[in-house]
């Protein structure tokens, strides 16, 4: 089984859309998402984008986000209880579990 991670780091849903289509083109592909930077606002309740995130997870897609990132923008009550917050060491951890990675 191929491992694809998509890292996204801006308000561009493209990223999230492609790791979609990824999934849905390779059933058996297993896709993730590491939201880092900007990109985590689409981690949250009611933001643009946020669909497009809440349909990857009912894919089967695993969305990560960085804690950092979370924090420093004051997130951290308004992410999907879906995505799995990871500090920087386990963001690198997440790197060697993944064959390939896209970096949009």
């Amino acid at each position: 089984m191929t491992k694809i991670l998509y890292f996204i780091t801006d308000m561009d849903p493209l990223g999230v859309e492609l790791a979609l289509k990824q999934k849905e083109m390779g059933k058996s592909m297993e896709v993730g998402i590491c939201l880092l930077q900007d990109a985590v606002y689409f981690g949250c309740h009611g933001r643009k984008g946020i669909g497009t995130v809440t349909e990857a997870i009912k894919h089967g897609i695993q969305v990560f986000a960085a804690k950092k990132d979370v924090e420093l923008r004051g997130l951290t009550k308004l992410l999907n209880k879906e995505i799995r917050i990871l500090d920087y060491a386990e963001v690198i951890d997440l790197i060697f579990s993944y064959e390939k990675i896209v970096n949009i």
